[in-house]
């Protein structure tokens, strides 16, 4: 499987992207992210021969694997089912009007991470996982909308979408237990999605998709925390900082001209000494364990010890090293980290601190700013590097995979 040469390297140095229209990404983000749609046809059309149905349908057999089937027309209209499924299930369904989804397939399947190093230019604790939904002929999850960013993106197959007008949680529904179906969607975009065609669509938009032919889908979605969970680990953070335990203070105050109420001026210096209390240098320490938490809680990596003799021999047979799909990574450069008093940089995976050794931090942003560490770049690696990725290696937060080109995109212009 072919993959775009220098992928993230491109997208950071903001450059005309093939599987972005020939946008740039900040063109991309100023006119598009988080504003209104964009089609490219073609975008990534190897991902076609990526994965098979019958493979996708296996996984939603898999225990552990989060999966959901729908069906248009079953014992009720909508049927939602959770998985995971029998492998006589699929048997026993129509030929047409249902659609089977799986969540993070990107954890089973590691060349998605290639496919989601295309989208660099979003920072990683951004991105919550890729989907994959496997429609028969009139498959559909029905008119909805979603809360965050989605690229859509068709594998084998084609599938017709249609977006609608912006929505909230005022727009009527459809009653139903489990889906949020909309109960009108005027139509203001239809095409029909080929293999390897994107559709960008930004949050609160209304949308649907339903498969013209056979087919298979790709959802890469991005997460959007809650303000008000973040804000509730600043707020424990700033208290067990022990600023938290300081009283309130209004030494010079004017008289009380009303006992029994509280004076704007009160107001005002409740407010300065609160967000005083919230604008102290926890701010990073609060949230970067939340922001670095795999998708899945009680997930825990496993890994195997490695030498750095047998990592060498390793990358010189043309091995390389894939950061686990299912963990998240949350890094802060020296440079950022200076800013939040700090000397050196932060690392965090699944809602750790990590060390990093001095000997290392050089290396970082190599080591970190791609999910996919090719045996070139770590051909001249130094021992303490090496001995480092061991460290990871063996705590699960890196694997060994075979060398693979990366996935092919159209053409560069």
């Amino acid at each position: 499987m072919l993959i775009t040469p220098g992928v993230v390297d491109r997208c950071l140095a903001d450059e005309p992207l093939p599987w972005l229209g020939g946008l740039r990404p900040s063109e991309f983000l100023r006119d598009y992210w988080q504003k209104k749609p964009l089609l490219v046809r073609n975008a990534f059309p190897a991902l076609e021969a990526l994965l098979e149905p019958a493979e996708l349908l296996e996984l939603a057999e898999t225990e552990g694997a989060e999966s959901r089937l729908i069906i248009e027309n079953g014992k009720e209209p909508w049927e939602l089912r959770d998985g995971p499924f029998h492998e006589t299930t699929w048997r026993k369904l129509p030929k047409t009007g249902w659609t089977a989804l799986v969540q993070a397939v990107d954890h089973y399947l590691p060349p998605l991470a290639d496919l989601l190093d295309h989208f660099s230019f979003i920072p990683a604790w951004r991105i919550d996982d890729v989907m994959v939904s496997y429609a028969v002929p009139g498959g559909s999850v029905g008119p909805h909308f979603d809360q965050y960013d989605v690229f859509l993106i068709q594998g084998p197959g084609e599938r017709r979408w249609q977006l609608g007008d912006p929505c909230d949680d005022s727009t009527p529904r459809h009653p139903h237990a489990k889906l949020k179906l909309l109960a009108d969607m005027p139509v203001r975009f239809d095409e029909v999605l080929g293999p390897g065609d994107l559709l960008y669509v930004p949050p609160g938009l209304a949308h649907n998709g339903v498969a013209a032919s056979e087919c298979l889908t790709y959802s890469v979605g991005f997460r959007a925390p809650a303000l008000s969970h973040l804000l509730e680990h600043w707020v424990d953070a700033a208290l067990e900082s022990g600023a938290g335990r300081l009283p309130y203070q209004d030494a010079g105050r004017a008289p009380s001209a009303a006992p029994a109420g509280i004076a704007d001026a009160d107001l005002d210096r409740l407010r300065a000494q609160v967000l005083a209390l919230l604008q102290g240098d926890q701010l990073l320490d609060a949230l970067a364990p939340s922001l670095s938490e795999p998708k899945y809680g009680d997930y825990e990596p496993e890994g195997e010890p490695v030498e750095p003799d047998d990592l060498r021999d390793f990358l010189a047979d043309g091995g390389d090293l894939l950061r686990d799909p299912a963990s998240r990574l949350l890094w802060l450069p020296p440079r950022a980290a200076a800013q939040e008093g700090r000397q050196e940089g932060a690392l965090w995976i699944n809602g750790a601190a990590c060390d990093v050794p001095e000997e290392v931090l050089p290396w970082m942003s190599r080591l970190v700013n791609g999910r996919r560490l090719p045996a070139a770049l770590l051909a001249d690696a130094p021992e303490a590097v090496l001995e480092w990725l061991c460290e990871q290696l063996e705590l699960g937060h890196w694997l060994p995979v075979d060398g693979l080109a990366q996935l092919d995109t159209q053409a560069d212009d």
